[in-house]
Parts: structure tokens; C-alpha cells; sequence
């Protein structure tokens, strides 16, 4: 599972540079790459975007996730707090249905870097996003974002600012399904030649808490 950087924002992901791994914990809807009316948006994403092709790099479906938290680049005794960190964890919520819908840009539909799904940021997952980062915060591992959550799944990056703002009138406010998640993951981003390959390294067992 690969994707090219986890800026919210949408900076840019193109920098070439050999760089250190980099850290993230982010849950993953398996099944979306298999949603038939969103194979069918990207086919028409693709055909609309014609001679600004070469413009957009698509992330492959098996790369596609929503992150938690980034951590940056850990040294080996940070990495070891945070896999500890995540093994102890015990998330408080009852279950994870996550609902995908719309499609939108960063930082605008006008000036674009980046195109995504959008993810219905339920109380669930506010929940579990929320109690991820006291954990690790708990256990010395800093987080490296500070702003407001946004949970999205990234579907593409520009090389340059651009609108897109047909792309995402094509998609508008469609629902691609319900997913039930069922766990939280460490990955390590790590450079593979020209790509950048995203390797699972802990998993983290959602176990629902008993209704109140």
C-alpha cells in the first residue's frame, strides 16, 4: 500500500530528495476500490482531464487511506515508543462504520494540489482520532499536525496549482458506500526507487466497547 505524501492541505508531494522513513497511523476502507459508481467517476475524472493528464498523478487503490495521525520521521527509540504506544492502546468506541462521500480539492477547487473523497467525520471517528493522539502524546510520541482534523482520502496530486473544478463538480456530493473498520495501522513511508511505498509495520485491533 503506497501514496506519495499525507499533507491535509494538499502542499506539494513532488519533492525528489532522498529522505529518511516517515511515520503515519491511518485505517483503511478495503472495499472501496471495489464501489462500481466510483470506478466510474474516475473513468470520467480521467477522460475530462484529457491533455492535463500528464498534470495528475492518481493514487492506485491500494494505497488509499485515511490518516490518523502523522508522526514525521522517528529516530529508533521513537519508533519503538510508538509501536509500543499502538500495541497498548485500547480505542474506547463501539465500532467504526465510515461513510465516503462527495468529492472535493486542497487548498481550493481553484488552485488545486490535491483532489479527495470526502469522509463523514462521525463522532466515532472523532472519538478515535481524538483518543490516538493523547495516547501517543502519553507515551512521548509527538504528533506533528496541529490543526483541525479533516478526515479525507486522497485520489490525486498536481504537479502545479491548477482548478479542478469540473473534477469535482463531477462528483459532487455522491455517496461511495458504508465501511466498517476494523483496524487502526502503523505504516512506514519509505522511498522504492522513483515510488514511495507505504509498508504496514503494526496493526491495532478495533474491539467495540459494549453499548451504554
Amino acid at each position: 500500500m503506497s501514496r506519495h505524501t499525507l499533507d491535509n492541505q494538499g502542499r506539494s508531494g513532488y519533492n525528489r530528495a532522498v529522505r529518511k522513513p516517515k511515520y503515519f497511523v491511518a485505517i483503511v476502507p478495503e472495499a472501496l476500490k471495489d464501489h462500481t459508481d466510483l470506478k466510474v467517476l474516475l473513468g470520467k475524472m480521467k477522460r475530462t482531464l484529457k491533455d492535463r493528464e500528464k498534470e495528475v498523478r492518481w493514487s492506485a487503490p491500494e494505497m488509499w487511506h485515511i490518516t490518523l495521525q502523522f508522526l514525521g520521521e522517528l529516530n529508533s527509540e521513537e519508533l519503538t515508543r510508538a509501536y509500543s504506544a499502538i500495541n497498548s492502546w485500547q480505542p474506547q468506541i463501539k465500532q467504526l462504520d465510515l461513510k465516503i462521500q462527495g468529492v472535493g480539492a486542497f487548498p481550493d477547487p481553484q488552485d488545486a494540489r490535491v483532489i479527495w473523497l470526502g469522509v463523514q467525520n462521525s463522532q466515532e471517528l472523532k472519538k478515535l482520532q481524538i483518543g490516538l493522539k493523547a495516547h501517543l502524546n502519553a507515551h512521548n510520541i509527538e504528533t506533528v499536525e496541529d490543526r483541525p482534523f479533516l478526515p479525507h482520502l486522497t485520489l490525486a496530486r498536481l504537479r502545479n496549482l491548477q482548478s479542478v473544478s469540473d473534477l469535482v463538480k463531477l462528483g459532487g456530493r455522491k455517496s461511495f458506500g458504508e465501511y466498517k473498520i476494523s483496524d487502526v495501522i502503523l505504516f512506514e513511508s519509505v522511498v522504492q526507487g522513483a515510488m514511495v511505498k507505504y509498508v504496514p509495520i503494526s496493526r491495532k485491533r478495533i474491539a467495540p466497547t459494549a453499548a451504554q
